[in-house]
């Protein structure tokens, strides 16, 4: 048995589909069997035309750019309106929702922002109170020590003047001690 030849040929079927796009149509296997007058099976064409394609460098990308929504028929243009206004109105929800969520996340970081910011003056002014509490305690010691000190300099300074003279007064008795054993 012997293999069937094609009743139409791959050049056939190529031109046909440039035909088709050359009217501004799309060449799809029902357009280009339909340009062939109805010959040939959708299978081949199919398979004909995207290798064909494939090798012109993926026009099949191209398509879609050719159609347009406006394009198509009414019942599929009024669904695809109803879904795209409906696909508008969640996605819009959803930033409206997505807004107020980040808008009542950064109010809530702001007040404990602000409440950590009102905590931590608090605590630097009470520690710069007790700081100057502390100076006026420490500067009043001082004073306090200061005079001590001047007072225990003062008397040490009398206690020096003393010990020199009880110094001078032991000398003069030592030096009359031994002028007194020597006469004896």
């Amino acid at each position: 048995m012997m293999a069937r030849h094609p009743e139409v040929k791959e050049k056939e079927i190529i031109e046909a589909g440039l035909a088709l796009e050359h009217k501004g149509k799309v060449p799809n296997p029902g357009a280009i069997r339909a340009q062939l007058g109805f010959r040939g099976g959708l299978q081949r064409i199919r398979r004909v035309w995207n290798t064909y394609e494939e090798k012109r460098g993926g026009a099949t990308g191209e398509e879609g750019a050719q159609l347009t929504i406006d394009d198509l028929p009414t019942e599929l243009f009024d669904a695809c309106g109803y879904l795209i206004s409906n696909q508008q109105k969640t996605l819009e929800s959803l930033v409206v929702q997505a807004y107020t969520r980040c808008q009542v996340m950064f109010e809530k970081r702001l007040d404990n922002q602000m409440d950590q910011h009102h905590k931590s003056i608090e605590y630097f002014k009470g520690c710069e109170a007790s700081a100057d509490e502390s100076i006026e305690l420490l500067e009043s010691e001082l004073s306090s020590v200061q005079s001590e000190v001047k007072g225990l300099a003062d008397q040490n300074a009398k206690l020096i003047i003393e010990n020199a003279e009880l110094k001078g007064k032991v000398k003069a008795y030592e030096q009359s001690l031994p002028k007194t054993k020597e006469t004896a």
